[in-house]
């Protein structure tokens, strides 16, 4: 198994002719305009018969396996279902916020849930999937807390934990992240040149990721790399399809195309 900077990459299941890939739904208990939002690119993946990848933080945060049975959760996990019997692939890259997304979901959406990221032919070119936390190396805290977190005595223990506990647990956990995030020198949670350089060592095309809610593409050399914007936010994702890759927002009207970004600043 390849693994960049300690994540296990996994081949894809299949290599989509056309796929649409999103990141960082994060969405709330209460659901709010992103599921509208969701519901518009599902919709656009089966009109045009493609598979969807979600790149990690499909929710604002998932703790307990029990969650699933409630709420949201419940609902996107059957929102999925509805799609995949519709004839769309879903796999869902695990984020900081859901890694403790297990089977329980994975069962109940019918997606493919990944513990990591994903390497396939993904719109005719050879493409790499990450969260992309794992990229942020200069945040030594939250990589040292990644490891303690995603321990398994620590991961069985939180999801066993009642919903109305995760939830409170989860929402403490949120405030002291945006507290941290606030605070701190604002250049520690770029990801950085070097763990790029990593990733697309293993030989892909393309590299795409999330997690720092930046919209942002550029090349190094003949490789090329796509940051995907938080979608709650701007719902946006990006289209792939005869090697080309394509930004485009997700409404009601089905898919529309966005200016390409600019290049993400990469930390030394």
């Amino acid at each position: 198994m390849t693994r960049v900077l300690g994540t296990p990459v996994l081949p894809t299941a299949a290599a989509p002719a056309r796929a649409l890939l999103l990141s960082d739904l994060h969405v709330p208990s209460d659901g709010g305009a992103v599921v509208a939002m969701l519901d518009a690119a599902l919709t656009a993946a089966a009109q045009r018969q493609a598979s969807v990848f979600v790149l990690g933080d499909l929710f604002d945060s998932y703790v307990s396996r029990w969650q699933v049975r409630h709420g949201i959760w419940r609902d996107t996990a059957a929102r999925f279902r509805r799609a995949v019997e519709a004839g769309v692939p879903i796999a869902l890259l695990h984020g900081n916020r859901d890694f403790l997304l297990g089977a329980e979901f994975e069962r109940d959406a019918g997606v493919q849930l990944v513990a990591g990221g994903l390497r396939g032919v993904l719109g005719g070119v050879d493409t790499l999937l990450l969260h992309g936390d794992e990229l942020c190396q200069n945040d030594l805290p939250y990589q040292r807390a990644k490891r303690w977190l995603r321990r398994p005595s620590v991961r069985l223990l939180a999801r066993s934990l009642p919903v109305w506990l995760a939830t409170r647990v989860a929402e403490r956990a949120r405030q002291k992240s945006r507290t941290v995030i606030a605070s701190g020198d604002q250049t520690r949670f770029l990801p950085t040149r070097a763990a790029v350089g990593e990733a697309l060592a293993i030989g892909v095309q393309r590299l795409v990721f999330g997690h720092i809610h930046r919209h942002a593409h550029d090349r190094i050399g003949a490789q090329g790399y796509w940051v995907l914007p938080a979608f709650d936010a701007t719902g946006v994702g990006l289209w792939l399809e005869g090697g080309a890759a394509v930004p485009v927002r997700c409404d009601a009207g089905g898919l529309v195309e966005v200016p390409v970004p600019g290049p993400c600043p990469l930390a030394g």
